[in-house]
Order: C-alpha cells, then sequence, then structure tokens
C-alpha cells in the first residue's frame, strides 16, 4: 500500500478561501482507487494544509492528479501558495 502527501503552505490570508475552493476535490480520490483519505490543516501553522490519501498502485492516484475536475482545482488555487506542489510518496508498512 502506498500513501502519497500533498503539502500545501498557503499565503497569510487566503487559507479559509484555498480550504473552501479545494474541499470537493479531496473526497473525490475514492471514485479514483484510494483506499482512505485525509485533509488536515496544522494548528501550529494555520496556512499549512496536508491532504494525504492510500493507494494500492501509484495509477490510481495519477489518473486522480490527472483528471479534468483535478486540474480545474489547482488551476483556481494555483495563486493561494508559493511553492509548487510536488506529491511525496511513503510505503506504508503498517496501518491500523
Amino acid at each position: 500500500m502506498e500513501l502519497v502527501q500533498l503539502d500545501y503552505h498557503v499565503t497569510p490570508f487566503r487559507a479559509q478561501r484555498f480550504a473552501e475552493l479545494y474541499w470537493p476535490v479531496v473526497s473525490r480520490v475514492l471514485a479514483y482507487g484510494a483506499t482512505g483519505y485525509m485533509f488536515y490543516r496544522s494548528e501550529e501553522d494555520p496556512d499549512h494544509f496536508v491532504h494525504s490519501s492510500l493507494w494500492e498502485d501509484k495509477a490510481g492516484f495519477q489518473r486522480y492528479w490527472f483528471s479534468r475536475e483535478m486540474q480545474d482545482v489547482r488551476a483556481r488555487v494555483i495563486g493561494y501558495f508559493a511553492q509548487p506542489i510536488l506529491p511525496s510518496w511513503a510505503t506504508v508498512i503498517e496501518r491500523g
């Protein structure tokens, strides 16, 4: 099982609007084959959002990441953060 993590470091004062725009695609990972997901906001840094999802293989995530709906959302939120978003992968060794 693979875990992919997307870290968004949002520009100050834009976090609420970013969350509103991004939220609709969070659970859509399930339609592309993810077995679970989380979307959370750091309490220590409220401009830091993380979207994690679990996948049996990377192909499902690639279909999600390059889907029309995800491309549309990424285009809408592009000005809300300064650094590029690169998916970060990890292999899940154990899950409870």
